[in-house]
């Protein structure tokens, strides 16, 4: 075994984090969580994990789900995509696997949303197949460790990474190595104040050598993000239904529910009530009134959202039945349906 993965091996065996998946080899579990904290800090991610399993404790629960089942359970973690994804390849297991994960890296990355490093997770994890990860906390941790720049973000350069890896990991003790390079970089070589002094792998660093470590791993510059502003319309009466609509375009929220808005690409100074009713179509009685704003931002856009409600006087009436079915449903019951973060902390707000 060569010294860093020795070094690695020992210095996790002193820090091992108790977490819920590293007890088990349950294929479908581990995956759960792979998936969870692709973009999720484990404390963040621990909470959802332990729902999600509660909600669907085995695969075939979740393929047989609700896309708006699956949604709700997510809700507040984003990126709605990966849910999709995750109740796609459950029916894959059970419609080609008759239930059975896959065992093996070739069959994992077949399945819907699966990528090369969530395959050798699950294949190192749960079958001890000798594959390596390379996750964003092994990609800084290789970076450093080999003073190398190339941008993982170019598809030309993943294979590079993945080599380095490939290189270190010791037959037999996939999972373990694996598992303590990933907490390696998210416990010692962290992004910002890595603890270069107590690194017990500062010996083999060319880039502490260098004194290029808070330069790695370099990153393609972020482009400018797109601005858009969002205005919400509440109209939850006090007792009774109010509309939201399902967002199906391939947009942002994707599946999730929303309340009647006006989405622009530059702000509106004053929105009249006539404005209102021709953006939504909806015969709403007095003037809607400004109550909340924020900023949300997500990978590539700045959102600027606004919540305008009209409901203490309001008279709003439904549309024609055609129109109704194509765009609004009524609902009496907001904790019914899956809302974006950014109306989950608005309802939370007004709750509080």
């Amino acid at each position: 075994m060569n010294e860093i993965a020795s070094s690695l091996l020992k210095w996790h065996e002193r820090i091992d984090r108790d977490l819920p998946w590293k007890t088990t080899v349950d294929p479908y579990f581990i995956w759960v969580s792979e998936i969870i904290l692709q973009q999720t800090r484990v404390e963040q991610g621990t909470p959802y994990y332990h729902r999600f399993i509660e909600k669907f404790p085995t695969i075939y629960l979740l393929a047989e789900a609700s896309q708006e089942e699956v949604y709700k359970v997510w809700e507040g973690l984003g990126y709605y995509s990966r849910a999709r994804n995750m109740h796609a390849a459950a029916k894959q297991v059970v419609k080609e696997f008759n239930g059975a994960f896959p065992s093996s890296y070739d069959e994992i990355i077949k399945l819907k949303g699966i990528g090369p490093y969530t395959a050798a997770a699950i294949s190192s994890f749960a079958f001890h197949e000798d594959k390596a990860v390379l996750d964003g906390n092994v990609f800084r941790v290789i970076s450093r460790l080999y003073d190398e720049d190339a941008l993982i973000s170019e598809a030309k350069n993943r294979k590079l990474y993945q080599g380095y890896v490939d290189n270190l990991l010791p037959p037999g003790k996939s999972s373990a190595f694996n598992q303590a390079i990933m907490d390696f970089g998210a416990l010692v070589c962290k992004p910002k104040n890595p603890e270069c002094n107590s690194c017990s792998l500062s010996i083999h660093c060319e880039a502490l050598a260098s004194g290029k470590v808070h330069e790695l791993p370099k990153k393609k510059k972020a482009k400018a993000k797109k601005h858009r502003y969002f205005y919400f319309l509440d109209l939850r009466p006090k007792g009774g239904a109010f509309p939201v609509m399902k967002r199906v375009d391939k947009d942002i929220w994707q599946g999730l529910f929303s309340f009647p808005f006006i989405d622009h690409a530059e702000p509106i100074e004053d929105i009249s009530l006539e404005r209102w009713q021709e953006e939504t179509q909806l015969q709403v009685s007095e003037e809607p009134k400004l109550v909340w704003e924020t900023t949300h931002i997500l990978s590539h856009q700045l959102l600027h959202c606004f919540f305008y409600t009209a409901q203490e006087n309001c008279i709003v009436d439904e549309p024609s039945s055609s129109y109704r079915n194509a765009r609004y449903r009524w609902i009496e019951d907001a904790s019914t349906v899956a809302w974006p973060v950014v109306i989950s902390k608005y309802l939370n707000l007004k709750e509080s």
